[in-house]
């Protein structure tokens, strides 16, 4: 079902696709044995996914019954994270007091590239020398490998780029930063364009001066190096809905 009154958002564009990323969440639970995890924690972590996937929509209305049984959980961690969800503006509660997917507008999807275009690019400049050599080393490796196999898949650069930007969030030695960090990387995961495989390379490239300024110890140029990603990024969203 669908919320009848709404607003020109992402969603209505032709031709936009939303990610279809296995589930991760930033906290990188996903790596944790489902032991260690609550059962919100996982319900929580599907719930990304469908949404990542496609399967919960904007303005889809969020069903308990059906949701429990999808997600394989009892009633009460799904509404734990039904309610972690609304409290991230992810999920939004109408006039009538039912609750759907939140819609988020272009304009909304702008902004929230603007804003990691200024704490990515900090938290880029912070973490240049705190992160051990070897880790950045493997994330190199693993961009090369994705940019010369000759058939690169966004799935594979979803990966590297999860585990990059999360890698420099945590390292600029700011907790606040870097969940505020985590929250805004969502939102465009959430909803962003299909990347062709030109773009791919372009990514790729773009990682690599970050991951070599960061090895290089070069605060300022891996700051320079984040923000032209970052705005990268941006100027391919605006070129494809100008396109469209």
């Amino acid at each position: 079902m669908r919320n009848e009154k709404r607003s020109k958002t992402v969603a209505d564009v032709p031709r936009l696709h939303r990610v279809a990323a296995k589930a991760r969440p930033a906290n990188d639970q996903a790596t944790q044995p489902l032991k260690s995890q609550s059962l919100s924690d996982v319900a929580y972590g599907k719930l990304l996914e469908m949404l990542r996937s496609g399967e919960l929509r904007p303005n889809d209305l969020i069903m308990e019954t059906h949701l429990s049984r999808q997600v394989n959980v009892s009633r009460t961690p799904l509404r734990e994270a039904i309610r972690r969800l609304e409290g991230e503006k992810i999920l939004e509660r109408q006039r009538s007091g039912t609750l759907v997917v939140k819609a988020m507008s272009i304009e909304d999807l702008l902004h929230v590239w603007q804003i990691r275009h200024l704490l990515e690019g900090d938290a880029a400049r912070r973490a240049a020398g705190q992160i051990p050599d070897r880790d950045l080393k493997a994330l190199r490796a693993r961009t090369i490998n994705i940019k010369n196999s000759g058939n690169p898949t966004a799935e594979d650069l979803r990966s590297v780029g999860h585990d990059l930007h999360t890698l420099i969030a945590h390292a600029s030695g700011n907790p606040i930063l870097a969940s505020i960090i985590e929250d805004f990387r969502k939102r465009t995961q959430l909803f962003t364009i299909r990347r062709v495989p030109a773009r791919i390379l372009k990514v790729c490239e773009e990682h690599l001066a970050i991951i070599d300024a960061l090895l290089a110890g070069n605060g300022e140029e891996a700051k320079a190096a984040m923000q032209r990603h970052i705005e990268g990024v941006r100027a391919y969203t605006l070129e494809k809905l100008g396109a469209l």
